[in-house]
């Protein structure tokens, strides 16, 4: 079944897709992970994060709701509303000079609900941060909706409001189950855990860049469906007409993993032949974490 899925992909359509970048051990004493060493850098990298001192980032401790609400609106890349919805009475109270304001003012604005009464230093559960990122990830695109749910061992323990955006998260690989396949609702969401969230979320909405000394690609993740994403790759700062970009390879590694290989095109000589598009799009199933290089 896997490879008759490969082969039609392989078939149908160029891609391109999500680059994790290998980096440098992590500047953060108390990140030993790898894998979250290399979220955490590139979410620092992008200015959205940041330690607790110059070498502690403190992945066990709790997120804060200020921390919450910046992190969702700087990582998904929300602005004010232009249709502003009322704010709730709770607001008036918060302080206009907080550094958080700004933030929790934009979410309001643009349909992130907020249960209950504002507390800045109060701790958001796993399920909370989800729905408050999902609402979030709303505002940005028509991404897939739900249509079943996954074996959750704890299920019960979701309040039926945030079920819907747990499913989405869970199905668009932004969240994970764990080992026993709880998702802990109830818990307090660490530090750590809002950032994986947030990497993923971040990169499903925002534009990425594959670069080589020839060209300089841009590319999305765009959630169409249930299974599939969809990726488009464009490269930018043509230097004329003609010039293009080619998929020239997709290799499956593993069962999770997908290596995209492109390659910059000049105009044809003479004026004559075929002139590939400066774009490709490709429907990628949602299983696959996607490396995108230069040839």
């Amino acid at each position: 079944m896997r490879n008759h899925t490969r082969t039609r992909i392989l078939a149908a359509v160029a891609a391109a897709g999500v680059l994790l970048h290998a980096v440098p051990a992590s500047a953060f004493s108390d990140i030993t992970n790898d894998k979250q060493a290399a979220i955490v850098q590139s979410l620092q990298d992008k200015g959205l994060i940041q330690g607790i001192s110059a070498d502690k980032f403190a992945p066990n401790a709790k997120l804060t709701n200020a921390q919450a609400v910046q992190l969702i609106v700087d990582a998904i890349g929300l602005d004010s509303a232009k249709k502003k919805t009322n704010a709730p009475s709770w607001f008036l109270a918060v302080p206009q000079d907080a550094w958080y304001t700004g933030a929790l003012k934009t979410a309001l604005e643009r349909g992130i609900v907020i249960d209950g009464q504002w507390n800045a230093n109060g701790n958001p559960t796993r399920e909370q941060f989800a729905k408050l990122l999902y609402l979030g990830l709303l505002q940005k695109g028509n991404y897939a909706k739900v249509s079943k749910y996954k074996a959750i061992a704890d299920a019960k323990q979701i309040a039926p409001k945030n079920r819907v955006a747990i499913e989405y998260l869970l199905l668009t690989k932004i969240a994970s189950l764990d080992g026993k396949k709880n998702f802990r609702p109830t818990d307090a969401i660490t530090r750590m855990e809002a950032a994986e969230m947030i990497y993923y979320a971040e990169r499903m909405v925002n534009k990425s860049y594959a670069s080589s000394d020839k060209a300089t690609v841009i590319y999305k993740v765009e959630n169409v469906d249930p299974s599939f994403n969809k990726v488009t790759l464009t490269r930018t700062n043509l230097p004329g007409t003609g010039y293009g970009l080619k998929i020239r390879k997709i290799e499956f590694v593993s069962d999770t993993e997908a290596i995209i290989t492109y390659a910059p095109t000049d105009p044809p000589s003479g004026g004559s032949g075929t002139a590939y598009p400066a774009h490709a799009v490709a429907y990628v199933p949602i299983v696959y974490d996607i490396t995108v290089k230069a040839e």
